[in-house]
């Protein structure tokens, strides 16, 4: 049996490195990579196995201050992209109370925007958007709210990769939410109903940025 002295001595070797990988890694954020969604594309005149990554393809709607705008608005931004209508009476309304959540959470970092689209272009106008979005507390240089035709629409939909009708060119009623990075690569998405949903998306929000901050040390080191 081992005596008191030898017990002390093998806890300690098991403890003091312990502690030291504790102190080391103090104040350090241990982050997973996310994944990239949508099928990889491979480049004209390449093989396969040389692919991309997908990206949203260019969009151009209106916001609720009448101005429009495009993709490149969120070029070199992470953003959150759902869509929505302002006469909804149960889903929208929830959902985009939980994404008020988030961006509540986000407008602090400068480098986050948000876009709502709406699925209903005939009712909701600009008017009706900017009411909407006041409600919310919506600042427009942060969180879009976007109308255009039904065809943009329909075409944005197919973009961030929701579910659509090519019969009738539409978009089914979604709730999901979508996570996009600084090159229009979508990096999650999420269910705009669940808590536990949201909370991931706030912090994968977190992990992206933490991934770009650490590609501005690489350059800058």
């Amino acid at each position: 049996m081992l005596n008191k002295k030898t017990f002390v001595l093998a806890l300690g070797l098991i403890i003091v490195p312990l502690l030291v990988l504790w102190v080391l890694n103090l104040g350090k954020q241990n982050y997973n990579s996310l994944p990239y969604i949508g099928e990889r594309i491979p480049p004209d005149g390449t093989e396969v196995l040389d692919t991309i990554y997908y990206q949203v393809p260019p969009f151009s709607f209106t916001d609720q201050q009448g101005k429009p705008f495009t993709q490149q608005e969120f070029d070199n931004y992470v953003y959150v992209a759902n869509f929505f209508f302002a006469s909804c009476k149960d889903v929208c309304p929830a959902m985009n109370a939980k994404v008020a959540t988030v961006y509540e959470k986000m407008k602090e970092f400068s480098e986050v925007k948000f876009l709502s689209i709406t699925v209903d272009p005939d009712n909701d106008s600009v008017p009706v958007l900017a009411n909407y979005a006041a409600k919310l507390k919506a600042d427009p240089a942060i969180w879009k709210f976007g109308v255009g035709p039904y065809e943009s629409v329909y075409n944005a939909g197919q973009g961030f990769l929701l579910p659509v009708s090519k019969e009738d060119k539409t978009i089914d009623h979604s709730q999901q939410l979508i996570l996009v990075d600084k090159d229009r690569h979508i990096r999650g998405m999420y269910d705009g109903l669940d808590d536990t949903e949201i909370k991931r998306l706030k912090e994968d929000i977190k992990v992206l940025l933490y991934e770009y901050s650490q590609k501005r040390s690489k350059r800058n080191g």
